[in-house]
This record gives structure tokens, sequence and C-alpha cells, in this order.
């Protein structure tokens, strides 16, 4: 494995991932991307978590944000320039992956097809139990 960290931008729904279908995301991504990496969160991504802790209707959803927010803390929060922060969350999540060449972890169907066009790869879950990364890795 090479000594360069390569950073993960997490999405919301990716944190939920090991509540709704039992994937352990940590292990998963460094078998996957073969390399050292960090799990990288930004604060609007930390802000949908703990709303959906508090306020999603349903106790499955919520336990599954809940579970998101306990995993946040293997995460590096970061915080991002005032040019990222005033975007959309997608687009914050899509361009401080660029900003710092990283990869970005997400199961929104749409923001991976932004990001694949705009040549950034994607960790996604992939029939419900692995992980797998579309685009090509630096």
């Amino acid at each position: 494995m090479s000594k360069v960290v390569l950073p993960v931008v997490v999405d919301t729904n990716f944190m939920t991932i090991p509540a709704q279908f039992n994937v352990d995301i940590f292990a998963e991504a460094e078998r996957v991307l073969e390399r050292r990496i960090e799990f990288v969160i930004l604060p609007s991504v930390a802000d949908e978590i703990e709303a959906g802790a508090s306020e999603s209707k349903g106790r499955s959803k919520r336990l599954a944000f809940r579970i998101a927010r306990d995993l946040t803390r293997r995460c590096r929060a970061v915080e991002t320039e005032k040019s990222i922060s005033e975007l959309p969350v997608d687009d914050q999540l899509l361009e401080y992956a660029i900003q710092v060449q990283g990869v970005l972890a997400t199961n929104d169907k749409e923001l991976r097809s932004r990001a694949r066009e705009r040549g950034v790869p994607v960790l996604f879950l992939r029939g419900r139990k692995q992980l797998s990364v579309e685009g090509t890795l630096t």
C-alpha cells in the first residue's frame, strides 16, 4: 500500500450503509481502493446526519442515522472554503472531492453521474453487500 493517504469524501447516504446493509464501509473501502484512506466528512453532511438522528420519521430510519452519527467519529471533520460551503450539499461534496483529488463516497445516482462527468472516482454500494469503485484512481 502507498504511504499517501487517499481522502474519501462521504455523503450522508453512504454513512447509513452499515445500519441498512450490515456492511463495514471502512474495511470494505480499504479492500476496494487498495490503499491507505481517510474518510472525510463535511460540516453540511454532519449536520444532515445529526438532523436525521433526531428528526427522521420511523424507528429504523432514526436508528440508521444514529449509527451513522456514531461512525462519523471515525472520519476527519474538515472545514470548507466559503465558496464551497455556500453551495448545495451535493455540489459541496463534488467540489471538495475535486479540490483534494479524492474519492466521492455516495449511493446517490445523480451525484454519481455528475462525478463521473467531472472525472471524480466514486465509491458506492453494489448488490447490497460490497463496495465498488467507478472511475480512475490517481
